[in-house]
């Protein structure tokens, strides 16, 4: 990886700068009818508060990817505005043998071959801090590995790793009520509740503490990760105009002759039985009761920025750590795969000069999330793969209603139509084998063959997904040697089920893999 960014010099605390609330949903899709837009008939979805509040009443961005479709990566991607190669584990050196956690040979914390102090120094917390004066909580899921310290950056800390539905665990500092080190709640208690009110009571103190210093409140639900668990209140709720049961599109459920052109993950899985099947209805149902309570907390933290008279002084983003699947390709549950449904999500955001009811359909990662929130901050990045999509997203004819570091970064930037002309076309998605075991009765969910490096391909003559396979399981795979590509025409076969790339023309797979090849090594400016 590249060496962490340069000390960052102290600031001046800026006056005039956003508030900023971003709510992060864990293993929340778009593609199977979880997320937005609605995919469901009749538009249904667990979150109408949130549909009327952010996405009508904000924009929405339509091309919104994950690089890595994992939780720890993918959170870490968020933090940083760094692609996994520049916050991994440095290839030299052992990578932790249980994927999920723990210490290398070298004393390194790790996280699904994330190193962690690669993420912790270098959050957008700890710029948002040093350099504007920002106030920022950290409330619920921060990393699986999580620490019980507050990190830089953060003033307020009330985190944990994902934890439990019920009778949940959180590392705590500076959180009024609680003491310093740790709390236990009871059996009784839910965790997407005590997440958000423990956060709007946060808001409410800094935001009348007299200060007038802009604040941040990064809000990190379990929901929808299993075990799927809703709230008591919402455990047998269900709306009768809402799905019978989960999706079945084409690649639900098929021969294994239909995969055989997929990498060993997808063409060793059989079909699977009515059983598994009524177990992953039993799942998606349970997924989108778990949504419900994320949707209050958005509904009710709007509800209080607006009471307090700071609705045109903040700006709500509202997205997840990636996607999930629930019988296609028959993986019968999770997420870790190349596929759309795992890297595809949404990404709502609302604000001043944000067009309500408005889309914008440019390439973005989850890694321009944390340029994007700093540039609101009119602040720029250092070491950072990402880039800010906030010129793409506020109504170019709309910027006298800007807080000032706002109307000062756009004033700065070119037009939309050159922003636009000098977007990237591609998304890059990059992962690493894990492991884990499977459910619904059905076991592993992934392959030593699942290391990937792949390019979502979105532009007037394209639509396709390519991706490139090596096999391993420490994390130290070079893609230099590479095993299987496959190759779909996402116009044609959204569903991915006919590999294309034994018949592609050659100078279109040359151009790709050396496309997925320098995205691999990018880092900071060189990266699209």
């Amino acid at each position: 990886p590249i060496p962490p960014p340069p000390p960052v010099p102290p600031g001046e605390p800026c006056m005039d700068c956003p508030n900023i609330v971003f709510v992060l949903t864990d293993d929340q899709d778009s593609v199977l009818g979880g997320g937005f837009p609605a995919t469901s008939a009749n538009g249904a979805t667990p979150m109408p508060q949130t549909k009327r509040l952010l996405m009508e009443g904000g924009a929405m961005a339509t091309n919104f990817y994950i690089h890595t479709p994992i939780c720890c990566p993918s959170r870490s991607e968020t933090l940083t505005g760094r692609y996994l190669h520049n916050v991994k584990l440095p290839v030299a050196e052992k990578q932790c043998t249980g994927g999920y956690a723990g210490v290398d040979a070298f004393g390194n914390v790790c996280c699904m071959h994330v190193d962690e102090a690669l993420v912790n120094n270098n959050t957008l917390a700890k710029y948002l801090k040093i350099q504007a004066g920002y106030r920022v909580g950290m409330f619920g899921k921060y990393l699986n590995n999580c620490p019980n310290a507050m990190q830089p950056g953060f003033d307020a800390w009330f985190a944990n790793g994902g934890g439990s539905y019920y009778a949940p665990q959180f590392a705590t500092q500076n959180i009024d009520g609680l003491p310093d080190g740790g709390v236990t709640f009871n059996k009784t208690q839910y965790s997407t509740a005590l997440i958000g009110n423990y956060s709007l009571e946060w808001i409410k103190k800094v935001a009348t503490d007299g200060s007038k210093l802009p604040w941040m409140a990064y809000i990190g639900t379990k929901a929808c990760h299993d075990p799927f668990q809703p709230s008591p209140w919402y455990a047998d709720v269900w709306d009768a105009e809402w799905p019978a049961h989960a999706p079945r599109p084409p690649s639900f459920n098929v021969s294994k002759a239909t995969l055989a052109q997929h990498h060993p993950t997808i063409s060793s899985r059989p079909p699977f039985t009515n059983a598994t099947a009524t177990c992953i209805d039993g799942y998606f149902k349970d997924r989108w009761r778990t949504l419900m309570s994320v949707d209050d907390i958005i509904g009710a933290t709007v509800a209080l920025v607006d009471e307090l008279g700071q609705t045109n002084n903040t700006y709500f983003l509202f997205t997840s750590d990636h996607g999930y699947s629930l019988g296609e390709l028959n993986l019968n549950w999770d997420k870790r795969n190349v596929y759309e449904f795992d890297v595809k999500i949404h990404l709502l955001i609302r604000g001043p000069g944000i067009a309500p009811g408005s889309t914008f359909n440019q390439v973005l990662s989850n890694v321009d999330l944390a340029p994007s929130m700093l540039s609101l901050a009119g602040l720029g990045t250092v070491g950072m793969d990402g880039r800010s999509f906030i010129p793409l997203a506020i109504d170019p004819d709309d910027t006298t209603s800007l807080p000032g570091s706002v109307q000062r970064y756009m004033k700065a930037q070119p037009s939309r139509e050159l922003v636009t002309a000098g977007w990237r076309t591609s998304h890059f998605i990059e992962y690493y084998y894990v492991g884990i075991g499977g459910d619904c009765g059905m076991t592993p969910i992934e392959l030593a063959d699942n290391n990937f490096v792949a390019l979502r391909v979105i532009n007037e003559s394209a639509n396709l997904l390519y991706a490139e396979f090596q096999s391993g399981t420490d994390g130290n795979v070079p893609f230099d040697a590479i095993e299987h590509y496959e190759l779909f025409d996402m116009n044609a076969d959204l569903w991915q089920m006919k590999n294309l790339y034994s018949t592609a023309d050659p100078e279109l797979l040359s151009a790709l893999h050396s496309e997925v090849q320098h995205r691999l090594h990018c880092q900071s400016a060189s990266c699209p």
